[in-house]
């Protein structure tokens, strides 16, 4: 049996424009492209990246959790690889198409390890995007890490991570999804010497918002497509 092929597509941070050549190619090319929205949401930023380019293939949206019961997570994205197994099995070549790059906290790589789990001969690709902590750099115009210092993402913040949370001299960290505990965040890091701090949203897209002021940032309504980036000098 001839099965489809699985791309793994990284549509970067938001701007169709951001998208790599490789990664449009596949997405005007394969069967049917999955992309995601949140639970919550009204509309999907990826979908709207992936109708810019005018598919021939048909678009359908898949629903991830972020439920932290993790038999609810697991369920979810078991049905997802469900329904993208169905098309490879029936020859039809598919891509995933997430926000950012997709091997980078992205949902991809839990679907990936259940599509190579149950079909093992299936080809995949994986085509690398664009994170949101490179597009932080370069729409503001300030180095993410030069010469030796180092780079620490953390992918979630909690506000209970707070008090235990380190700056480490010569180092960025880039803090996403801190929308729900961003108060806590701004008050470990008014306690913090010699750090530059840059709070970003919808990078890219409509409504994009950079602001380096603790108070103006706090000021600001939840937005999930944000984050933060610390400089320890």
């Amino acid at each position: 049996m001839q099965y489809g092929k699985l791309y793994g597509v990284g549509i970067g941070p938001g701007d169709p424009r951001y998208l790599t050549l490789r990664a449009a190619e596949v997405l005007r090319a394969v069967d049917v492209i999955f992309t995601v929205i949140s639970r919550n949401a009204d509309d999907s930023v990826s979908r709207k990246v992936v109708e810019w380019l005018e598919p021939r293939g048909e678009i359908r949206l898949q629903t991830f959790t972020m439920s932290r019961d993790a038999r609810e997570r697991t369920a979810q994205v078991r049905a997802n690889a469900e329904e993208i197994l169905v098309e490879l099995r029936a020859g039809r070549d598919c891509a995933f198409a997430t926000l950012g790059d997709a091997m980078t906290y992205s949902t991809f790589g839990y679907v990936l390890e259940i599509i190579r789990r149950e079909l093992p001969g299936a080809a995949v690709e994986v085509v690398p995007g664009i994170t949101s902590f490179a597009a932080l750099a370069a729409r503001s115009g300030k180095v993410l890490v030069e010469n030796g210092e180092s780079l620490h993402i953390v992918p979630s913040f909690r506000a209970e991570q707070a008090a235990t949370l380190t700056f480490p001299p010569g180092s960025t960290t880039v803090l996403l999804k801190t929308y729900r505990s961003r108060a806590a965040l701004l008050e470990r890091l008014r306690r913090e010497e010699d750090v530059d701090l840059l709070y970003a949203e919808r990078l890219t897209m409509p409504g994009e918002l950079l602001e380096s002021d603790p108070d103006a940032i706090a000021r600001r309504p939840e937005e999930y497509l944000s984050l933060m980036m610390v400089r320890k000098h």
